[in-house]
């Protein structure tokens, strides 16, 4: 399938490692290191690729609810995405296409990335102080809330709505923030576009982990979109 490359990433094999160790969807986020919604897009994702479910939830009761692998997800974890069939699967769209922002790095007092004026974003590599820098940030790796809370993301960003994209056949949503003049596009699901009545215009908080910016080199920045 030409999708399978667009749609498997490593974090989603770590996944699913981590349910078959923690049973627990909660537990298996924190030790992959997202959030629990965005456990659930990436596991919505798969099951829509390969046709079935790769997990099994069971809410309440005296465990307080547990989430375990499937067969499908057990055969997944053991022998690799390459030994499921996907005679049943259905086309996927894309991973969102990550977001380009261009910058001068400053060591001090923090390293950061300065996009504009307004705009200077944490980051977790080096660089020569003054360089001019590319960073991609995966729009999987934004959480976007209505009220600020606390969070261990080095960059807590003040933005609003300016669109929401819903493409036909698929179940997530891009939503597109504007920041200090920056364009960021952020992966969502239907639920919290709901829960947190996201629409254009709506003011919210972007949180982004400093180690989610990559830096990339000028031949790759080049091929990728802007913001």
């Amino acid at each position: 399938m030409t999708f399978r490359a667009n749609l498997v990433t490593s974090t989603d094999i770590a996944l699913l490692r981590a349910l078959g160790h923690e049973r627990s969807l909660v537990g298996a986020s924190r030790r992959v290191g997202i959030s629990r919604d965005r456990a659930v897009y990436r596991i919505e994702r798969l099951e829509h690729a390969f046709g079935g479910p790769v997990v099994h939830s069971v809410r309440g009761g005296t465990g307080h609810g547990r989430t375990t692998l499937t067969a499908l997800g057990d055969r997944i974890v053991r022998g690799g995405f390459e030994s499921v069939e996907l005679l049943n699967a259905r086309p996927v769209t894309p991973l969102a296409s990550p977001n380009l922002l261009r910058g001068v790095y400053q060591r001090a007092p923090d390293p950061e990335v300065r996009v504009s004026r307004s705009l200077r974003l944490r980051v977790a590599f080096d660089a020569e102080d003054g360089e001019a820098v590319a960073v991609l940030l995966d729009p999987e790796s934004v959480v976007v809330a209505r009220r600020r809370f606390p969070s261990s993301a080095r960059n807590v960003l003040r933005a609003t709505v300016e669109t929401l994209r819903r493409e036909r056949g698929s179940f997530g949503v891009t939503l597109v923030a504007r920041c200090s003049g920056a364009r960021l596009r952020v992966a969502v699901t239907e639920e919290p576009v709901r829960q947190l009545g996201l629409r254009p215009g709506v003011p919210v908080w972007l949180y982004v982990k400093a180690t989610a910016l990559r830096r990339v080199g000028e031949r790759a920045s080049r091929g990728s979109p802007r913001s």
